[in-house]
């Protein structure tokens, strides 16, 4: 997976956190987060964690279907 960094940086400004403190929160490592903020591909136990903690519907917004090959499903009618 990998995520539209400039959505993942918005929300770390907007709440004032850092890499270290989402990544505690996440149960992951800041390196982790570090990669996800580089626009480079996690593993899916990152991943999952990472829609889990946005919740789905905030998820699927900042995940970048187009980096990945994919159709957003918020694209599909």
């Amino acid at each position: 997976m990998k995520v539209k960094t400039e959505l993942l940086q918005a929300f770390l400004d907007k709440y004032k956190i850092t890499a270290a403190i989402l990544a505690r929160d996440m149960g992951l490592k800041t390196a982790d987060i570090e990669t996800l903020l580089q626009g480079e591909a996690v593993n899916e136990e990152t991943a999952r964690r990472f829609i889990y903690y946005f919740g789905a519907d905030e998820a699927v917004k900042m995940i970048n279907w187009a980096a990945l090959g994919k159709q957003s499903p918020l694209d599909e009618g």
